[in-house]
Formats: structure tokens, sequence, C-alpha cells
């Protein structure tokens, strides 16, 4: 049974809800996995799974350094096997802004890594005011009155579409159940591409 790797890294807790969704759609078609916070990915070698999906947030434009740092360091293993990153934020709630053309945070992120993941998935995440310190709800709101969005410091706001979701999963499970596990040993790591 292929075994697939989520790493994850969040900051409200909303990209966590995400994989964890994500990993349901991969066991109910009958994959194995394996998920886990960045923090303690670097006790995991990728080279011993079918498939890695990674996913950070944004705050304040920003991915995780320590996803980066995962990615990078692990991407001739993960480069071999089916692999998608996806990045959670609040101006993903616009639909012009789920694309890599109209996402500037995950444009810049991407072209500072080493790692090129053969699939990526932008994800609108939560807005949750009352759970932000008080630094955070100033910050945001700033941003938000900035992005024509909700400056109401009471609002909890759920943007995830959480289709898009489940058919990013299904779209990985289809991957990782096609893959030729030769590829994972192959010198090339573009052998055995995965999703579009």
């Amino acid at each position: 049974m292929p075994n697939t790797l989520i790493v994850y890294a969040t900051t409200d807790g909303q990209t966590r809800k995400i994989s964890e969704r994500i990993e349901q759609t991969l066991r109910d078609n009958g994959l194995q996995t394996t998920l886990v916070d960045v923090d303690k990915a670097a006790e995991l070698d990728p080279a011993r799974f079918d498939g890695v999906i990674a996913g950070a947030s944004v705050r304040y434009g920003k991915h995780d350094p320590k996803m980066a740092r995962f990615l990078d360091g692990n991407r001739d293993a993960i480069s071999r096997i089916p692999n998608a990153f996806f990045s959670v934020n609040l101006i993903a709630r616009k639909p012009e802004k789920r694309n890599l053309d109209g996402n500037k945070y995950l444009r810049k992120f991407l072209e500072r890594l080493s790692f090129n993941p053969r699939h990526v998935e932008i994800i609108a995440g939560k807005l949750d005011y009352p759970s932000y310190r008080f630094v955070d709800r100033i910050m945001i709101r700033m941003i938000m009155k900035i992005t024509d969005g909700p400056t109401d410091g009471t609002e909890v706001i759920e943007y995830t579409d959480w289709n898009q979701v489940d058919s990013f999963a299904e779209r990985m499970v289809e991957a990782v159940v096609s893959c030729d596990p030769s590829a994972r040993t192959s010198d090339n790591p573009t052998a055995n591409q995965g999703i579009a």
C-alpha cells in the first residue's frame, strides 16, 4: 500500500486542518499516510515514501522558512516521487489570487527554492480575529483594509473551499497510485511526472 508523507507548517491551525482533510481523503482511498509538522519533519526520510505533499501558511507575506529548508534539503528525494506544495493564505479568498500569476506570495516563495514542486495549489485560509494576538489582530486588520477585506475585529470567516481541498487530494491519490515504483530510485528526478 503506497505511503504518502504530508508535511505542514501552520500559524493558526488552518493549514493543519487542511492537511488533516487531505490525509483523510488519501486514507479513504487506500493510501497510508504520515502527517507531521515541519518542526518534526527532519526526523523522516522522504525517500521512504511514495509521495510527498507539503503545505504552509502565509503570515505577513511569507511562508515559514522551515518549510523552504525542508523542501530544499530533501529536493532530490522528493523530486523522484509524486509531490505537491500547497499554500494557504487569506488573499486567496479572491478567485484571481488562487493562481500562480495572481499570488505574489507563492511566486516569491517558489522563486527562492531550489526545489521545484510538480504541482502547486493555492487554498484560501481562515480569518479568525478573536484568536489572534493583539499585535497580529491590528496588523491583519490593516492588511485587510488595504485589500478590501473584512475589518471587524470580531469576525471569524473560513474561506477554505473544502471541495477544492478534496479535489486536490484526489489528484494526489491518482498520482501516487499510478507512480512507477522504479522511478523512485531513478537518477532522473523527472522520470515519473506527477499531477498536472
